[in-house]
Order: structure tokens, then C-alpha cells, then sequence
């Protein structure tokens, strides 16, 4: 029995690939339809940022991407969605029609599942009918600022959890704040492509940095602590850090520049997820230098589970959703200095590969999708 799927997704389609990108390709290699319906931005942001360029130049296209997987890129739609209902109006109108457009054009099936990564969208799935609804919580939105409006945001995510037939959570105090609004609300982490992340020869562009190495890999967005790294690669003068990641413009400040004049300090930039595993090999651990507010506090970090996947444990600020976690994955550092002692300790010592392994294993994509469409396919039933 096929289930078709449409993700209205906050990412585009050739972004560093997380949970959505995994369901997405899951169902369309099961031969169900799936399209998937790009991160939504606004015509401000196309004026305030020059990397929303390309977006704008992809407005309205549909793309066949692989079987059974569309990929459609919207148009750009009123600001201001995340703090007035009119706003919120207008922008869930016009990419209600965008998607009956889309929809027209694949001959995407009348009856389908519909997965919501935002939480303004409840007037698309009223437009829309979906067969089942589905809102998968990635993060606490309120968190991010913005134009966005912290009390309205949370109102409207309430109305779209108690619309759907369920909701999932990556981390459980995300999970505990959704059953507010409805009952059905699983718990569901991130996780790991193992048979990607593993340790492999090291690539040229880190074999010549001198070890013990400290690895970073993800985005250098407002929430990395560029001032905390700043002072732990300075104090460990005698370990390399390598950081993988790209910047919005100069985000990082007057820290980020700080922050590369240290000799002992390696940008990588960007790069594809698949060149990441040879990046990170010769590493002794991983890092989570995050800002303590209120966005990292339900974070369930995907680099962590790719850290554990290559052999290498973890430096972490404190995250509710890490507490559970034995310290032979990840050291929790509450300060400066027990960041510097941890990082310290791992790279004078040899990992619990044993530990690191049995969480890898509880941990995979494989599981995880499993999990998800076993949800949907019993919701789908009923």
C-alpha cells in the first residue's frame, strides 16, 4: 500500500541533509510519491541576504530529483508570518497555491501524508486535506528571534499540534511541551547514517595539521560560541582545531576574527557531508561550543551521533536532552576551564570504543526511519 508523503520543510533540498532529507528519500525508495517542498523565505530576506539569491532564482521551479521524489522550490511569501495572523494568512495562502500547483503538475495523489517542519502552517493543512497530518518538531522555534513573535509563535504552534494526528520531537522537553496540545506526541532523537560516518584515510586537506586535533563540524550561525572557542583553542595552544562549517556573512563577529588568527585554528569552510568522515579522521574528539539561551537548551545535536559514529567522543555544553548520556559519548562542561580539563583528558587518553559503539548502534537513521513509518503507516491505517 503506498503512502504518499509531502514535507513542507525549513530546509532546501541540498542543504546539509537531516532527518527530512532521510524520511523524504526512505519513502520514495519504498515506491511512495514524495514531494518535498523547500524551506519558505520571504522578500525581505531576499534583499537583507545575498545567499537567499539562488532561492530566488529557483522560485516556482519543480524538479524530479530521483524516483517517486520531487523537489519544488516556493515562491517568496509575506514576512512577518511568525508575529501577525494576517501575515501568517497571506503567506500560508499563497503557499497553499503554490503547492495545488505543484501537486497538478507531479499528478500527485489526492489522498497523502502531510509532514510540517514549521510551526506557523495550520492554515496550509486546513486548506489542504490531507488523509493524515503530521507536525515532526525539530526545535524550539522560539528561540530563534527575528522578526518572530515568541508568544504568537507559540500560540499558532499549539493550533497546528492539535490539528495534526500526531506529532514527533527530537528531544523530550520538546516531546513534554507538544502533549500540552495533543496526546499523541512521540519521542524520536536524532541519529546517525552509520555506513557513512566511519573512520576511513584521513583526506589531504587535514593530514599536515599537527595532532591531537579537536574537530567542529556544523554551522557557524549566532548560536556558536565563537568567544568560548576563542579562549579553549588559545589556552590549548599545543591542539589543533579544525572547523567545518560555513558562515553567513560575518556572523561570528569581531570573535570569529579573533578566532582565526590563532595558528592553531583551521577553517575548512563548508563542504559536503560526504567528505566529512575523512575530515574528522585523526581527530581525538568532537565539539559543541553552543550559546547557554534558550535554542540549544532542546537541541538533540546531530554532530554528536556523527562524532560517536567516527570513534570520537564529545566536549558539550550542558543540554537537557545530553543529561542521560554517559560520559564515555559526551563530557557535559559547564565553564571554560572544565571544557579545557575535557578536551584535555580525551586527548591524553584512549575512548571506550565499546560505549561509543553500543551507542552508535541504538542510535542509527535505520532505526529511526523505521520507527517513523511504522507511526505513519498504523496512522494511515486508522
Amino acid at each position: 500500500m503506498k503512502t504518499p508523503l509531502l514535507i513542507f520543510s525549513s530546509q532546501d533540498w541540498d542543504d546539509l541533509p537531516t532527518r527530512k532529507h532521510r524520511f523524504a528519500k526512505a519513502f520514495a525508495e519504498n515506491g511512495n510519491p514524495v514531494l518535498f517542498v523547500e524551506a519558505p523565505f520571504t522578500y525581505l530576506s531576499r534583499y537583507a541576504d545575498k545567499s537567499y539569491n539562488l532561492k530566488v532564482k529557483k522560485s516556482g521551479q519543480i524538479e524530479k530529483v530521483r524516483d517517486n521524489l520531487w523537489v519544488a522550490s516556493p515562491p517568496p511569501i509575506m514576512p512577518f508570518y511568525g508575529r501577525y495572523k494576517t501575515m501568517q494568512k497571506a503567506a500560508c495562502d499563497k503557499l497553499t497555491k503554490f503547492v495545488n500547483h505543484v501537486m497538478e503538475k507531479t499528478d500527485f495523489p489526492d489522498e497523502f501524508i502531510a509532514l510540517f517542519y514549521l510551526p506557523w502552517m495550520n492554515p496550509i493543512l486546513k486548506s489542504i486535506n490531507p488523509k493524515v497530518a503530521v507536525y515532526d518538531c525539530v526545535d524550539d522555534h522560539t528561540g530563534y528571534g527575528g522578526t518572530q513573535c515568541v508568544k504568537f509563535l507559540d500560540r499558532v504552534e499549539g493550533e497546528l499540534a492539535k490539528s495534526c494526528d500526531a506529532v514527533f520531537a527530537t528531544a523530550k522537553f520538546l516531546t513534554d511541551n507538544l502533549k500540552k496540545h495533543n496526546d499523541n506526541a512521540i519521542y524520536l532523537p536524532n541519529a546517525v547514517d552509520e555506513n557513512l560516518f566511519k573512520k576511513t584515510d584521513e583526506s589531504d586537506a587535514v593530514r599536515d595539521i599537527k595532532k591531537p586535533r579537536v574537530v567542529y563540524a556544523g554551522a557557524l550561525r549566532w548560536w556558536f560560541d565563537s568567544e568560548l572557542l576563542y579562549s579553549i583553542s588559545k589556552a590549548l595552544s599545543d591542539i589543533s582545531f579544525i572547523i567545518i562549517g560555513g558562515e553567513r556573512g560575518s556572523e561570528l563577529g569581531k570573535n570569529g576574527t579573533n578566532l582565526r588568527s590563532l595558528p592553531n585554528v583551521h577553517f575548512l569552510g563548508r563542504k559536503p557531508q560526504e567528505e566529512l568522515p575523512s575530515l574528522m579522521s585523526g581527530s581525538s574528539c568532537g565539539i559543541i561550543p553552543f550559546k547557554q539561551v534558550e535554542l540549544t537548551k532542546s537541541v538533540s545535536p546531530l554532530k554528536l551521533y556523527e562524532y560517536a559514529s567516527m570513534g570520537l567522543p564529545t566536549v558539550s555544553v550542558p543540554m537537557s536532552e545530553l543529561e542521560s548520556f554517559h560520559d564515555s559519548v559526551v563530557i557535559k562542561a559547564n565553564t571554560t576551564d572544565e571544557f579545557i580539563k575535557a578536551i584535555k583528558k580525551i586527548t591524553s587518553s584512549e575512548p571506550d570504543q565499546k560505549a561509543i559503539s553500543e551507542f552508535v548502534s541504538e542510535n542509527t537513521w535505520s532505526n529511526r526511519t523505521q520507527r517513523f513509518s511504522q507511526e505513519l503507516l498504523s496512522l494511515w491505517e486508522k
